[in-house]
Order: C-alpha cells, then structure tokens, then sequence
C-alpha cells in the first residue's frame, strides 16, 4: 500500500554531522543576554526562535541578564532546529589565543581578526542538539546565531574543520550561488605544496557526513581553477546531487572520475574522500583548462 505523500520529510539526502561544531571567541567580559541571540520576534535583530539556559527556572529575566558560563538550548520557531551552547571562560577551555596569533595561521589576517582573538575573554561552542530533516533552513538558523553572538561580543566565529577564522561579517557570503545553501558558507578548500606537486582539498564537506575531494599532482598555476572546480562540484553536491565512485565531473573528453582517496593518514585520519583524478593522458591541470575553456563556473 501506498503511504500518504507527506509522510516522510523532504530532505537532500544527508544530514547534519554531530561532529558540526562552532566556536565564538569573544573579546567582551560581559556577553549579551540570551534573549539578544534569540526571542520568538526577532526584536533588535536576534535570531527568530526561543533560548533559555539550560535547566533554568521560570523566572524570565534570567533571559534579560547578560550570559553567564554554563548551557543554553535555542530552538528555531517551529522547534524543528535545536541548538545548545555551551559558555566557558578560555581558561577553563583550555585556549590560549597567544598560540594562534604566533602561528602561520596568523600571517596575512585581518588586524582586526588577530587583535580579537589575542583579547579573547569567553568562548561559546555552538553544536546541533538536532535539526531541520529539510538540512537547509538548520544551516541558516546556526551560522545566524553564531553570526548574531559573534557580532554582539565582538567576537570572531572559529570553524575548526574548515580551518577557518572568520569575523561576523564574513561568515555568510554575500551573492549566494543558490538560495538554498552556499557551500562558501561551510567549506574551504586548502592547498599544500609537496615534493610531487601541489595538492587541492576540501575541508567540510564531513560535516554532513559526505566525503571531501582531493587533486593531486598540480602545478601552482592550477590553484585557482582548482578551487573553482571544487567548490562547484560540493555546490552541487549540497543540492542533493550526491557523488558516487566511478562518477565522472568535467569537460567532455577530459573528465575527472572520483575514486576512493585519502591515504594521507596523516590528513585524513579516516575521513572519507574522494580523490579526482583526470584522464590518463592529461595532467590536472590540462583537464581544468578545458572545463573552464567548457564555460567552467
């Protein structure tokens, strides 16, 4: 027998990772109330939902008084996203902002990013409880919290598997490929020059539990076409065009086919990836040449 038609959420075939986390730094001793991240309006510019402390009491103005160490849930309006964060000093989290700002992290950022970060007072950590079976509207009301407490407390918004250290206003890009979901907004794709070429990687698309993609073997001068390619492939792969091994992504008679990747057990530490890798005949970077010669992204 057939199920009724809406018996089953839409989805784009994966989910949100539990490993999806995000981490605020904030530069303020004194952080906004709960009720400034989130209140069912929306008033003066909060996320549109309900946040409490976790296990508080019913009495309200607890939600009026600036944030204090300890856990909150933040559940979208129609509670299909639930979120907790979780308030700690640096100090009990252990962080110590001194080794980012003399890393090579630091080298070629934003002033304003590193003198935030060198300040860092408090940190918050933001994770799913659970979410949207729809994915998209979940990612939007997270990186909009995480947006929203960044900016109150003049914060910087730390995405530890994308390796990325952003400012509240370059959390979201601005111009969305697709009004769904960027992929921009949650995966970076990272370059390291080794002695047989330059290899091209992304980092985040395990954060919905799909593998992430490598290219080996390029040159320098592929770097640019490199990250086009990739980013256009995990767009569409966030649109529910999911990868398989075997399948083929490119320009006509010089398409890359992925196969199984990631025996760097160093980098990938079991992670699953797929490595894209160009016909026989050609190198990486004569096959991106022609997918952008193909009208490439």
């Amino acid at each position: 027998m057939l199920g009724w038609p809406f018996s089953k959420p839409k989805t784009p075939g994966f989910g949100i990772s539990r490993g999806y986390f995000l981490t605020i730094l904030s530069s303020r001793s004194v952080l906004p109330s709960i009720a400034e991240i989130a209140n069912p309006g929306g008033a003066g510019g909060a996320a549109i939902g309900l946040a409490v402390p976790l296990g508080a009491s019913g009495d309200k103005s607890v939600l009026l008084q600036p944030m204090q160490r300890g856990a909150y849930v933040i559940a979208s309006k129609d509670r299909k996203t639930v979120l907790k964060m979780i308030v700690l000093s640096k100090e009990e989290a252990g962080y110590n902002p001194e080794d980012f700002v003399n890393s090579p992290l630091a080298i070629g950022r934003d002033p304003e990013l590193v003198v935030r970060i060198r300040a860092t007072w408090t940190i918050a950590q933001l994770v799913f409880e659970s979410h949207d079976p729809g994915v998209y509207p979940a990612l939007d009301f997270f990186l909009g919290v995480a947006v929203r407490m960044a900016t109150l407390s003049d914060g910087v918004v730390a995405d530890t598997i994308s390796q990325r250290y952003l400012l509240p206003e370059k959390v979201l890009v601005k111009g969305r490929f697709d009004p769904l979901v960027d992929v921009r907004d949650h995966v970076a794709v990272k370059f390291e020059l080794r002695p047989d070429g330059l290899h091209a990687y992304t980092l985040g698309m395990q954060k919905f539990a799909l593998p992430e993609y490598e290219i080996l073997n390029m040159v320098e001068d592929d770097q640019a076409n490199a990250e086009r390619f990739l980013l256009t492939l995990a767009q569409s792969v966030l649109l529910g065009d999911l990868t398989r091994e075997g399948d083929r992504f490119g320009a006509p008679k010089a398409l890359f086919e992925a196969r199984d990747g990631g025996f760097d057990k160093n980098l990938w530490q079991g992670i699953s990836v797929f490595e894209l890798l160009p016909p026989t005949s050609m190198t990486p970077g004569e096959a991106l040449n022609r997918w952008v010669e193909h009208g490439g992204a």
